[in-house]
């Protein structure tokens, strides 16, 4: 503002009287650390090692993907058959044998699903660039994760849902160094697990014994206990879910005897739609191939095609093309026909197989004879490869628009269709397909027919059934479903399918409790405020607790008298459901610092105040500012009271603020640029015990 006028004329000066106000900052952004599916926003790892807030479960599944598949969980099925009929089934399904350790998308699940809101992750690496590791989840990564927080002003909640893969050790030095980190901005608060929920003594022994930090640590966080069973589906692949099928009256032989035999029509229907050789050596004219392989190399080869035959002739133009790709995607619609029916051809032999297993060595011979038969479609240059590239080039010629392109696809790129048939067929004479039958056959190559004196498809399909057959009177108590997948069985057995996909979403999956607390938090802070303890509340998604907690067992979790390191109950009560009944700091025979909302509400308050007193560094430091200072805190500590985080009759009794020289500062603080402010704060505290007192009362009338 200017001090002197010059010029004449009529000036505007805005008087500043108002104290500038505070903004509560968000006190629930939790930020959970740990292994993702993928981290995409854009281009491929974009968000790999980058703290990312998200706003929903959507969010989540867009940008870092899904839960990873388990692949131990199986099934069984055991049945009483009377006069033909199941009388009675019982579908048992169990916990995968080894459970995958990545837990973040099932505890973003029941974050949400608690009350959660916006949230940060941080995606430390992907599941496929450790899964295949002997200890996938490690320290390091989980460590260099919560590091990256530090540079992130908005998370308030620290959260580790994969850590319990970790080593017991590594498991609470992290823990550890999230509460020195806690300790150290002053603006955040960890959520601890124990790390096993197997015994309660045990458990909360192991916690307080690996947790060796001073009290001004633990007071930023709290411990909750046991795990939680909940009702949140585990992810798996039908294919990857085994089945055990036992019955008084077996059929699982016989089942599978008569799908392959049913396989065997259509096989050796759909060898015959691919490839037929007339090969007579002592009659050159009578030698022919037809079939859709031969079609695709007819037309490759011809006049009316490519004309691929006259070296310098070849027309590889949009136009023929156009006219080829229906010829190639008969070919690949004949491809995929026989391997689906290869698909069932294995899973009823490995159902037969595994059905006489009691009996040693009783399903070798039908073993070598599916691998055998099996080994022409998996492996490199394999049927199953060659339909996948056939496929990939389909798709390279419709988006072809050059005759450069198409001749690239067809003929000379180092994958071609030319390359990938002779990979079917190949004979040494003629040199090209349409010289036939002007020439004698010469045969190199025919995986369908294996004309170099080994047996057709056909008949190894058929050695198959006969190794089957063989072994029928071996099974004595499995039913048709034994030794098959989940995803083989849908069309075998419908009902039994949707039956068995029903109990496995009924498989309970057990979860450590910080994420359902962390949503709770945020449900609490939302309804009522931080200073409401977040205890008394159910909990969304669960089942039970995976341990029962006795008021002994509490005493014991709620007050330890050695360090004073508590840990709050997870219980379930009758007719209540499943409830938070604790709301202690790993400080809890602090009396300042006992309260999660407490320590919680000085976070926000320390923050919120922090923040905006920011404007006034290097204002003049003088009565002026101080009253401004002043004033602006306490208006707003004055709407904490009136919401009921103080406690006090008036605001007096509530809190206090102190600024000036003389009272917060010598002459010296202001010499040396320190402006000093106390704040007092009476906040309030749960009723963690309340005491009815009855006692009997004379009569007086």
């Amino acid at each position: 503002m200017a001090t002197t006028y010059k010029t004449p004329g009529v000036y505007i000066e805005e008087i500043v009287k108002f104290p500038p106000s505070i903004a509560e900052v968000e006190t629930a952004i939790p930020a959970f650390i740990g292994y993702t599916e993928k981290a995409v926003k854009k281009i491929e790892n974009d968000l790999d090692r980058v703290p990312t807030r998200i706003t929903s479960l959507l969010d989540y599944e867009t940008y870092f993907g899904f839960a990873y598949p388990e692949d131990t969980i199986s099934v069984d099925v055991t049945d009483v058959v009377t006069d033909n009929v199941v009388t009675e089934r019982n579908i048992v399904v169990n916990q995968p044998a080894t459970p995958k350790p990545f837990l973040m998308y099932y505890a973003l699940q029941i974050y949400f699903a608690n009350g959660g809101g916006p949230c940060y992750i941080v995606s430390v690496k992907n599941y496929e660039d450790v899964n295949s590791n002997e200890n996938p989840v490690l320290f390091n990564d989980l460590n260099a994760g919560l590091n990256l927080l530090k540079a992130e002003d908005e998370p308030t909640l620290l959260l580790f849902p994969d850590a319990k893969a970790l080593s017991v050790d590594e498991f609470y030095a992290l823990y550890s160094n999230a509460l020195i980190q806690c300790h150290d901005l002053q603006d955040r608060f960890t959520i601890l697990d124990t790390y096993t929920s197997t015994d309660i003594g045990v458990d909360s022994q192991a916690l307080r014994d690996k947790i060796s930090l001073e009290k001004d640590y633990l007071k930023y966080g709290a411990a909750y206990y046991p795990y939680l069973d909940t009702i949140l589906d585990y992810r798996y692949n039908e294919d990857d879910i085994l089945i055990n099928h036992v019955t008084n009256v077996p059929d699982a032989i016989s089942t599978a005897f008569g799908e392959v035999e049913d396989a065997l029509a259509t096989v050796t229907l759909t060898v015959g739609n691919l490839v037929v050789v007339t090969d007579d050596d002592a009659d050159t004219v009578d030698d022919l191939i037809s079939g859709s392989v031969a079609d695709v190399l007819t037309y490759i080869d011809s006049a009316t095609g490519y004309n691929n035959a006259v070296p310098g002739s070849e027309t590889f133009t949009v136009a023929k093309t156009t006219a080829f790709i229906p010829i190639l995607e008969t070919l690949t619609a004949d491809l995929n026909s026989l391997i689906s029916d290869k698909d069932k051809i294995q899973n009823a032999a490995e159902s037969a197989i595994a059905s006489v297993e009691e009996v040693a060595n009783a399903g070798d011979a039908l073993q070598s004879a599916l691998d055998v038969f099996v080994g022409l479609f998996e492996g490199n240059n394999k049927i199953e490869k060659v339909r996948d590239n056939l496929e990939d080039l389909t798709a390279k010629l419709k988006a072809s628009n050059t005759n450069l392109k198409i001749a690239q696809n067809v003929k000379t790129n180092t994958t071609n269709v030319i390359a990938e048939i002779a990979k079917l067929l190949t004979f040494s004479a003629p040199d090209s397909i349409i010289n036939l039958p002007d020439n004698t056959l010469a045969i190199t190559v025919d995986v369908f027919n294996l004309s170099s004196g080994t047996d057709s498809m056909v008949t190894l399909v058929d050695a198959i059934k006969t190794e089957i057959n063989n072994v029928t009177t071996t099974d004595v108590n499995n039913g048709a479903m034994n030794g098959r997948y989940l995803g083989d069985i849908e069309g075998l057995d419908n009902k039994s399918y949707n039956a068995i996909k029903i109990e496995i979403a009924n498989l309970p999956l057990t979860l450590p409790p910080s994420s359902a607390v962390a949503g709770i938090y945020a449900r609490v802070d939302s309804n009522r405020g931080v200073w409401k303890a977040p205890a008394n509340v159910g909990i969304n998604y669960v089942v039970r607790p995976s341990l029962k907690i006795t008021n002994g067992d509490q005493d014991n979790l709620n007050v330890d008298t050695v360090a004073g390191k508590s840990i709050n109950a997870i219980r379930s009560f009758t007719g209540k459901g499943t409830l938070v009944w604790g709301s202690r700091t790993l400080a809890g025979n602090d009396n300042e610092w006992r309260y999660v909302p407490v320590r919680r509400f000085f976070n926000m308050a320390e923050e919120s105040i922090k923040k905006a007193t920011d404007q006034f560094v290097f204002e003049p430091n003088d009565a002026n500012t101080w009253i401004r200072v002043r004033a602006m805190i306490e208006n707003f500590l004055i709407l904490q009271w009136r919401n009921g985080a103080l406690a006090g009759a008036k605001p007096e009794q509530a809190f206090y603020v102190r600024i000036g020289l003389g009272q917060t500062m010598s002459a010296l603080d202001i010499l040396e640029g320190r402006m000093i402010i106390e704040i007092g704060m009476a906040v309030v505290r749960p009723a963690e015990f309340i005491i009815l007192r009855f006692s009997h009362k004379m009569q007086e009338s």
